[in-house]
């Protein structure tokens, strides 16, 4: 027991700031986002057919508001962020090994690549985003050649999940929480992955060992493991119903997916600063 005080006492320590939280709040509404466009097209397509030309014009505008929409979201946090990051990396010219510097411009370009990831609607953003959480990889890997964090090690595989790298994700996590067992957030985005893949049985696991890690609630991962596995059990009490429904259910209801253009939010402080964006 001792050892493992130890070891949140050293997290704590590093004074991050990562992993301390879910984005529950935004992860909400990320996913009621995802389901706006569908509401919409069946919205749209239950009208009358002597205005369908007239529904057409407006289904278009729609999409070019849309589209307009989110390449004003992207070149939002281009003009936040370029401008956070270019002040730090200033600061990284002249000092490198500064923990503090490497560590902001980790969970800068992470949370850029992560809104970029998720408001991007073309090739060109993807790449955007991808260089983007790249980057963030790269000032994580100078922290940790100087200081242990497990925080820093969840976040690093968070941007594996966000470029849709589920296996690296994967690898990462089950890495981590063999070697910190304790530590929730780990296992609470071990079971994100897994519940992203279609590996129920085994997100099922790990929300549970993400329970036990966190039994205070320390770091927000056994409320997030509750309301995941609450999820998962809902969907899996429709699939008795109905095979149909239960598919979209388990769309609407819970299932963590990553695409092109959204992803769902993993355990990380970072990514919180999207909320004020």
């Amino acid at each position: 027991m001792a050892q493992q005080n130890t070891k949140k006492s050293t997290n704590k320590a590093d004074n991050l700031g990562i992993g301390a939280k879910f984005v529950i709040a935004l992860f909400a509404l990320l996913m009621a986002f995802s389901l706006v466009l569908p509401m919409l097209s069946s919205v749209l397509s239950s009208t009358k057919s002597t205005s369908t030309s007239t529904d057409t014009t407006t289904d278009t505008s729609s999409e070019s508001a849309d589209d307009s929409e989110e390449k004003a979201e992207v070149e939002k946090a281009d003009d936040k962020y370029g401008a956070l990051v270019s002040s730090l990396e200033e600061k990284y010219a002249s000092d490198s090994t500064n923990l503090a510097t490497l560590l902001n411009l980790g969970k800068d370009y992470m949370a850029w690549g992560a809104y970029v990831r998720y408001y991007g609607s073309t090739d060109s953003d993807t790449t955007h985003a991808n260089e983007l959480l790249d980057k963030a990889v790269t000032y994580y890997d100078e922290y940790l050649a100087q200081r242990e964090s497990s925080a820093v090690r969840v976040d690093k595989a968070l941007c594996a999940y966000y470029q849709e790298d589920g296996t690296s994700a994967l690898n990462q996590l089950k890495a981590l929480t063999e070697s910190a067992p304790d530590y929730g957030p780990a296992w609470a985005n071990l079971g994100l992955v897994y519940e992203s893949s279609g590996d129920t049985d085994s997100a099922k696991e790990a929300y549970a060992k993400a329970e036990e890690a966190d039994p205070n609630d320390e770091y927000g991962a056994k409320t997030y493991a509750e309301q995941r596995l609450s999820s998962l059990d809902s969907s899996e009490s429709t699939d008795e119903s109905s095979s149909d429904s239960a598919t979209s259910t388990s769309t609407s209801t819970g299932s963590s997916t990553t695409s092109s253009s959204s992803t769902s939010q993993g355990l990380s402080d970072t990514l919180s600063e999207l909320n004020g964006l």
